[in-house]
């Protein structure tokens, strides 16, 4: 699996389309905390809206890095469906939880204002759990789930605004109220990360089992 992965990471670097939601993430970033982003938790609630879409389109760009053909040739190279969508999903989670590691350091680092370990650690997982909600998505929204590219990118988009109109609504919507209201952050984390985990598991799922029909 290991080896899988470095594959699809050095064909993703080759393309070079990550470079697209990486910039964004650094430009937003870099937005968000140019000045004075108010108290720890509520600053990372808004880093949290980031995160999620960025995650989402990155994964996207993971997935669909090599064409039908070539993923069909890694597929029954890899020793099934299975495991190249696992390490997909694998290597979409690694790259989006390193996003939502430097979206929690970055404010350390540029802040005018004390950020305790406490919020760091709050912060980060909340931004982790978001990130995994936008890797299932972009799981979802690719190949071999979703196979045409427009479709992808619509399919994409529409889920990812439809989480943020639900309001208090796990896995999204409940962690970013508790993290600007200060309120019950241990117990909107555990639940969102319990559902965000799920969701990447059925995503990568539904893909193995969608891939070889298509492939």
């Amino acid at each position: 699996m290991t080896a899988l992965v470095r594959y699809l990471l050095a064909d993703v670097l080759r393309t070079q389309r990550w470079l697209p939601p990486l910039l964004l993430h650094a430009a937003v970033l870099g937005m968000l905390y140019a000045s004075d982003a108010g108290p720890p938790l509520p600053a990372y609630a808004g880093t949290c809206v980031l995160v999620y879409p960025v995650s989402a389109w990155l994964t996207v760009v993971i997935a669909t890095a090599e064409d039908p053909v070539r993923r069909t040739v890694t597929a029954v190279t890899a020793g099934g469906w299975a495991r190249a969508q696992a390490a997909v999903t694998a290597l979409s989670a690694l790259s989006a939880l390193g996003l939502a590691l430097v979206a929690a350091l970055v404010p350390v680092l540029t802040q005018p204002r004390p950020y305790p370990p406490a919020a760091v650690a709050q912060g980060f997982a909340a931004l982790a759990v978001c990130a995994l909600v936008g890797v299932g998505v972009g799981v979802l929204c690719s190949r071999p789930v979703v196979t045409q590219t427009g479709w992808s990118v619509l399919a994409a988009t529409a889920l990812v605004v439809v989480v943020f109109l639900f309001g208090r609504t796990p896995p999204v919507g409940n962690v970013l109220w508790a993290l600007s209201h200060h309120d019950g952050v241990t117990a909107a984390l555990a639940l969102s990360g319990a559902v965000a985990v799920l969701f990447v598991a059925g995503a990568t799922w539904l893909g193995a089992v969608v891939g070889p029909r298509r492939g």
